[in-house]
């Protein structure tokens, strides 16, 4: 049995495309989850011209990068090399705080995959950054997979409250924000060297 089956449904049933309106190249799809929470579970896919480690090394790592409503990021207590409690405040309409528990696998996955997870938990010592309201990261999951010569296949699910949006907002804007992310984490990678792209 695949072990990230359970992480990472392959089905997609239930599943509704939309377009990306920055980068043809990530592909966008929501799903309604009929657990009484209004907000949908966003999932965005493209690939990096990266190997799956290095993708992974740059989610974690490099949040200023692929994330421009980045106010301040901070680990509030490293629990194993690969688990910590994170602690982030983006700017929007309101600024928001998120503290996490963030943990990522390399090893032990089929055709050397790797994934982070991350879920909301409270922590006493992580006070909430800039006066913020405190969001709710009900489910945030990377699955990054290689895909032949030097490239990974990145699919990034997600469901998020920011707080103080209607769910309209959500609705319209938030999986074009996931979006944004993934494709700004995509154009990191890409090899300048090479020469113009063919237009497909």
């Amino acid at each position: 049995r695949n072990n990230t089956s359970f992480l990472f449904p392959r089905r997609t049933r239930g599943w509704f495309t939309i377009s990306s309106q920055n980068d043809s190249n990530v592909d966008i799809a929501y799903k309604k989850v009929g657990d009484g929470h209004p907000l949908r579970l966003w999932r965005c896919t493209t690939e990096v011209e990266g190997p799956p480690k290095e993708v992974l090394d740059y989610i974690i790592k490099q949040r200023a990068s692929w994330d421009s409503n980045l106010l301040e990021s901070q680990t509030v207590k490293k629990l194993d090399e690969s688990t910590e409690i994170f602690q982030y405040a983006i700017d929007g309409q309101f600024t928001t705080d998120f503290c996490v528990l963030r943990s990522w696998q390399t090893t032990n996955l089929p055709r050397g995959a790797c994934v982070i997870v991350e879920t909301s938990i409270d922590d006493s010592k992580a006070k909430p950054m800039f006066g913020a309201i405190r969001g709710v990261v009900l489910a945030s999951r990377y699955l990054i997979e290689p895909c032949g010569s030097g490239r990974s296949r990145v699919m990034h699910l997600t469901r998020v409250d920011v707080k103080g949006r209607t769910p309209e907002w959500y609705n319209k804007s938030y999986g074009q924000i996931c979006s944004l992310y993934l494709s700004k984490i995509r154009l990191a990678f890409k090899h300048v060297a090479e020469g113009p792209e063919s237009k497909v």
